[in-house]
């Protein structure tokens, strides 16, 4: 029996080393090993674009409502519509409003078609990312220097009937 009481005594004390100065030493370790996670660039970046977007002004795209084209022989149909807006920084602004109001119908009319052409799937994607890229894609195109960074919706709608 001495034994046990031994072998009990001694696991206790081990027990206590290792609750007293294990969790040190499994901080350092965990430090240790996570010291070349970080990508700094990467970081920095981020913090940036952050930065960036806070500093975005918002712009009027219009609203669309858009028939679907469909396949002759079925006969369902299917509507989008949307209000859609621009992100631009705060020193583009005022140009990207001023060519707004000269080429806003072509600009239009190039949105229009782009929505045309998206796929169901697309349309069903909550993110809707194929739309919005297609449509920050045209208006960068119609307008000098590319000054749309990300397209949102004040009000997206989908009906399938």
């Amino acid at each position: 029996m001495r034994r046990s009481s031994e072998t009990t005594n001694s696991r206790i004390a081990l027990w206590r080393l290792t609750g007293q100065v294990g969790l040190p030493i499994a901080l350092l370790l965990a430090s240790l090993t996570s010291v070349g996670c970080v990508d700094a660039d990467a970081m920095i970046e981020s913090r940036h674009v952050i930065a960036i977007r806070a500093r975005l002004k918002e712009v009027d795209l219009g609203k669309f409502r858009v028939t679907l084209p469909h396949a002759v022989e079925r006969t369902d149909s299917a509507e989008l519509h949307f209000h859609v807006f621009g992100q631009v920084t705060n020193r583009d602004l005022k140009n990207v409003e001023e060519a707004l109001k000269i080429k806003g119908p072509e600009i239009r009319h190039r949105m229009l078609i782009v929505a045309r052409l998206m796929s169901i799937e697309d349309l069903e994607d909550p993110k809707l990312t194929a739309l919005r890229g297609s449509i920050a894609k045209v208006v960068n195109e119609s307008l000098e220097g590319e000054p749309v960074q990300s397209v949102g919706f004040y009000r997206f709608g989908y009906q399938h009937f």
